[in-house]
């Protein structure tokens, strides 16, 4: 509840992002640049206590102002820390929010969709995991008749907020893995399957501009595509064929299918990769023995979620490799780890 409070406050995390990597901000600094804030601190303080602020002390005079040295009153002081990058809204985003409504209506909006989207997942999905067990099926389909993906855009404002969500989390991921992965160099053509709206191509011919994008994903989702300096949009189904490269990029896709849909998206991508090309797939990876590290338990977290929203699942090094083989690519490794995701390279030929 406090999440989506300081999420419907429309602009706490901009401010504290805003402030720069490393700053910090005080409760009152923070509620200068908000309308009201009679229980900011009280709200900053539990984000902190679930990291996604950082809050350190700082003593402020001695406290009943006598000057008696009997101690000083504290004042916390908050920055942003790398989960709470995920909520910062980017400029343009904002920008583009701000035109079809005002920002009561778009948040009553918000607030009607998070309401319904809540009611399904708590009391409709989740209350029936005994029955997922027992039937084995996709309980979101059975339940509302009709797919996750469907149920999503059936809904305009449920559209705009998970793709706002999808790039949200896409840009904090991208920008650390360009720092990070080396893969990228030396690419002269790279495919983003599934790439939405361009945003993570953008990232990555920022810092190697001599690689030519191509951005594919769904005729309707292209179409309202911003436009990027080498990037060119494409729409068209995966499943079906993929535009060429001597690179493809696949960025949290395979968990959204079952094994067979993979190896055929796999196949695709083979096909379209040149000899000694490579695909790119970014994803999460099951650990094979029992761990319960904050990265095991959000791949379990995510594997559960895929099993009973979707037709995916989270997999293992092993399950990934087997299914990399079985499309034909000759070598497999696992390159680096970025934000509880790993980054992965599956080889045509060498």
């Amino acid at each position: 509840m406090v999440l989506a409070a300081a999420i419907d406050l429309d602009g706490l995390f901009e401010i504290i992002s805003g402030a720069g990597d490393g700053a910090r901000m005080s409760a009152s600094d923070i509620a200068a640049q908000l309308p009201s804030a009679a229980v900011l601190d009280a709200m900053l303080q539990l984000l902190a206590s679930h990291s996604l602020l950082i809050c350190s002390t700082n003593v402020v005079g001695d406290g009943d102002g006598d000057g008696d040295g009997d101690g000083g009153a504290v004042e916390r002081l908050y920055g942003i820390a790398p989960a709470g990058k995920f909520f910062v809204k980017e400029r343009e985003w904002r920008l583009v929010c701000s035109v079809p409504l005002n920002r009561s209506q778009r948040r009553r909006n918000r607030v009607q969709v998070l309401n319904h989207l809540r009611e399904m997942v708590l009391f409709y999905v989740m209350d029936r995991l005994k029955d997922a067990v027992i039937e084995g099926d996709n309980q979101f389909g059975k339940i509302c008749a009709k797919s996750f993906y469907e149920f999503i855009t059936s809904n305009v404002e449920a559209t705009n907020m998970f793709n706002d969500g999808m790039r949200a989390h896409s840009s904090v991921i991208i920008k650390k893995v360009v720092k990070t992965y080396r893969g990228f160099e030396g690419l002269s053509c790279l495919v983003d399957v599934g790439g939405g709206s361009g945003s993570s191509l953008e990232t990555i011919i920022s810092k190697y501009p001599s690689i030519r994008g191509v951005n594919f994903d769904l005729p309707h989702v292209v179409e309202t595509a911003p436009t990027y300096n080498g990037i060119e949009h494409i729409g068209g189904d995966m499943f079906v064929e993929i535009p060429k490269g001597d690179a493809i990029l696949l960025k949290f896709i395979l968990h959204n299918w079952g094994d067979g849909q993979c190896i055929n998206l796999l196949n695709n991508c083979y096909k379209s990769l040149p000899n000694k090309g490579k695909l790119i797939v970014m994803d999460y990876i099951m650990p094979n023995t029992h761990q319960d590290d904050i990265h095991a338990k959000y791949a379990s977290q995510m594997n559960l979620m895929m099993s009973c929203f979707l037709e995916g699942k989270e997999r293992t090094k092993e399950e990934f490799e087997g299914m990399a083989m079985k499309a034909g690519f000759v070598e497999f490794k696992v390159v680096c780890y970025v934000y509880g995701m790993w980054v992965m390279e599956f080889i045509k030929s060498v």
